[in-house]
């Protein structure tokens, strides 16, 4: 990390960018000031996915991360699951740098490929109905609650970190384009704000996806939502 980058660094900024690295599923995950710090929450996330991966005996499935930040949905997943492929996206080329040093650092670039998408912009008609699983933890702070975050949670890319006025822009996306994308049987699965797992909900539903259900996280709430491509 760079001296200009560590100069002005005070008890407000999350230590992990001091370090240079955040724990995640065991793994020691480099991060930076270009990245968002990963939390427990998206832990479960992928614990969702590998389980439902499981369930319907997908022998090798291959999963989208759209928004894969510094890239450990894609580390966890193939953790977990030794025969799958995982595409990570992100609009920001220096999440995608981040996400490269980390893919490369647990030799993992067989089964983990990046690629530069706001969302689901660069996919071209090849990847329709192509994926068995998308999986996303979007930005999803809403304006509100953006301006009462903490300072050292300001210290992360805003882009990694605010969904619009109610939060919900992006899943909105999600919800609406996704399905294109997902074969049939497929699975979305997406980490939620504490308060956003109702509304998610109603978006999958309305974009035509079923047996939709939610996960709770260690304080009770709803974290993780998934939904099924059955049609």
């Amino acid at each position: 990390m760079s001296p200009e980058i560590l100069r002005d660094y005070s008890e407000t900024v999350p230590y992990q960018y001091e370090d240079g690295k955040a724990s995640f599923m065991g793994m020691e995950i480099t991060v930076d000031p270009r990245v968002f710090i990963p939390r427990p929450e998206t832990e479960l996330l992928v614990s969702v996915v590998a389980d439902a991966c499981r369930e319907k005996n997908l022998a090798f499935p291959v999963i989208l991360d759209v928004g894969t930040g510094s890239g450990v949905i894609p580390l966890g997943i193939t953790k977990l699951i030794d025969s799958c492929r995982v595409i990570g996206v992100d609009i920001s080329h220096d999440a995608l740098d981040v996400a490269t040093m980390n893919v490369k650092a647990f030799g993992r670039e067989a089964s983990i490929s990046l690629a530069k998408s706001d969302m689901f912009a660069s996919l071209g008609d090849e990847h329709l109905a192509f994926f068995d699983v998308i999986v996303s933890n979007p930005p999803y702070i809403s304006h509100k609650d953006y301006l009462e975050l903490d300072a050292w949670v300001k210290a992360e890319p805003r882009t990694a970190l605010y969904g619009g006025e109610d939060g919900m822009d992006y899943y909105r996306i999600l919800a609406g384009e996704g399905r294109a994308f997902l074969c049939r049987g497929g699975l979305m699965a997406v980490e939620v704000g504490y308060d956003q797992a109702k509304g998610v909900k109603a978006l999958f539903a309305e974009n035509g996806l079923t047996d939709i259900k939610g996960f709770r996280d260690f304080n009770g709430y709803e974290r993780v939502i998934t939904g099924w491509k059955n049609g």
